[in-house]
């Protein structure tokens, strides 16, 4: 089975374009094509993104649809190991998801996020994004 560890950006865009790459992401997680791994607080920053009201007014998203995901988020992940954050990332921010995958031992971080996707390769961690990680899931409809 193969483990990933999905970008916030991924989780969040998931809700906000369930048709698009994102939801097909976490379609495939729910078929159990793949392991999903989290950061620690991930989750708790996937939560407030998605109650910002900004995205509540544009996106229409119901408040029983976060509380839905944010509970399949809480069951259903394998929160990573904290790990120190390596330093490799132009954008520090985003170095603690580099150092929680390689922690976890997962094999992809599914990003959309340019200053991860340009590494490209951290440790053992592949860094791709969701449309190339989708195309690597056996039987993956699209």
């Amino acid at each position: 089975m193969v483990n990933a560890l999905l970008d916030t950006n991924q989780l969040v865009s998931s809700l906000l374009s369930a048709h698009g790459p994102q939801g097909q992401l976490v379609d495939a997680w729910r078929r159990r094509a793949f392991v999903l791994f989290l950061a620690p607080g991930q989750i708790d920053v996937v939560a407030n993104v998605l109650a910002r009201p900004k995205i509540t007014k544009k996106y229409r998203v119901s408040a029983g649809d976060r509380h839905a995901f944010i509970d399949l988020l809480h069951a259903e992940t394998i929160i990573a190991p904290h790990e120190d954050r390596p330093g490799v990332c132009r954008d520090p921010e985003d170095d603690y998801l580099l150092g929680c995958a390689a922690a976890a031992g997962v094999e992809y971080l599914v990003s959309g996020d340019a200053d991860l996707l340009v590494i490209r390769q951290y440790r053992e961690v592949v860094i791709v994004d969701a449309r190339h990680f989708l195309g690597l899931l056996p039987d993956q409809r699209r």
